[in-house]
């Protein structure tokens, strides 16, 4: 049991060198290459990234908020073919500290790697200021409110990209994106066309807790790195305040220019299902949003219960999110 122990601690400190590795075979040649001020490397392996498009890259790179961190990253490389064992767009190395951006074939431009890269430079923002978060009971997986039985642990001895959005890593990977990723604005427009909660940057775990609400884990962030989240990004999950058979109204974030679609399904006493898609934009700070069901044909007096969710997309930043699914009785 002893040496079972010694040989897990082993491989648990082991931990950040065995993971987000770049496997791909790399050309010895490169096709260009830049270096930023802080001593990046920039580096291409397909003739499809030049050295004006590695400067643009860089210029991408540091729409994302940084610190001192910036200047350990030592390069970001961008291979021309698919990562070796699956379809992802980017890894980083935390042994090299390196991003690697993949199918540079097919993305040609800086902006469509935007998340991507966020979210790689997020894993080297996270080993740089919070070495221990893939340990269970890290402190920062205790202020981050999840459960470590809802989390995996095992990346890498038992890696599966099923349970990706498991990973302490990823996840707080994800936060990185959310509070500190550069953003982009969406339209009006684009939100009864569905486009713009498409488009919503939103954490690939939708299950824990909404990153964006937890003052605790901000104020913790800040100070362990001295880099301040701006509080337009900041805004809570909202809240079923009541609802009848004329309407369903919610407590939300004092914020303009939020868009909420709200899912609802109505469910009669024979168990037939009608689905509708409600859309709400703020144009002004409110904490109140209300929808009106009264005008859509239903049967009052059938009615049995009604399954809602809410989507949520801040058209100012892209940043939102999804609510669990809730069940109303009639």
């Amino acid at each position: 049991m002893i040496k079972f122990k010694r040989i897990f601690i082993i491989l648990l400190l082991s931990f950040p060198f065995l993971v987000s590795f770049e496997t791909s075979k790399v050309d010895i040649h490169s096709i260009s290459s830049f270096q930023s001020p802080e001593g990046i490397q920039f580096v291409s392996y397909t003739p499809s990234w030049d050295q004006n498009k590695l400067k643009e890259l860089y210029k991408e790179l540091l729409l994302n908020k940084h610190g001192q961190e910036i200047g350990k990253l030592s390069e970001v490389r961008i291979l021309g073919d698919t990562h070796a064992s699956s379809n992802t767009k980017g890894s980083y190395n935390s042994l090299t500290n390196t991003i690697v951006l993949y199918q540079g074939n097919r993305y040609l431009e800086p902006i469509e790697y935007r998340e991507t890269l966020s979210h790689e430079y997020g894993h080297h923002f996270a080993y740089t200021y919070f070495p221990s978060h893939h340990f269970p009971f890290s402190k920062w997986q205790r202020i981050r409110g999840i459960d470590v039985s809802d989390m995996r642990w095992d990346a890498f001895w038992n890696y599966d990209d099923r349970y990706h959005s498991l990973y302490p890593q990823e996840i707080i990977a994800d936060d990185y994106v959310l509070l500190y990723g550069a953003t982009s604005k969406l339209v009006s427009d684009e939100v009864s066309s569905n486009e713009a909660f498409y488009l919503r940057t939103e954490h690939e775990n939708q299950q824990i807790p909404n990153v964006l609400e937890n003052v605790e884990l901000h104020s913790f962030l800040e100070e362990e790195t001295g880099i301040s989240i701006d509080q337009s990004r900041i805004f809570t999950t909202p809240k079923l305040v009541k609802w009848d058979d004329k309407s369903i109204s919610l407590s939300i974030s004092s914020k303009p220019q939020v868009a909420y679609r709200l899912n609802l399904e109505i469910v009669n006493k024979h168990n037939e299902k009608q689905t509708f898609e409600l859309y709400e934009i703020t144009t002004e700070e409110t904490n109140h949003l209300e929808f009106s069901i009264k005008d859509h044909d239903l049967n009052i007096s059938d009615l049995d219960h009604a399954i809602i969710s809410i989507d949520v997309v801040d058209l100012t930043t892209s940043l939102g999110f999804e609510t669990e699914e809730t069940t109303l009785s009639f």
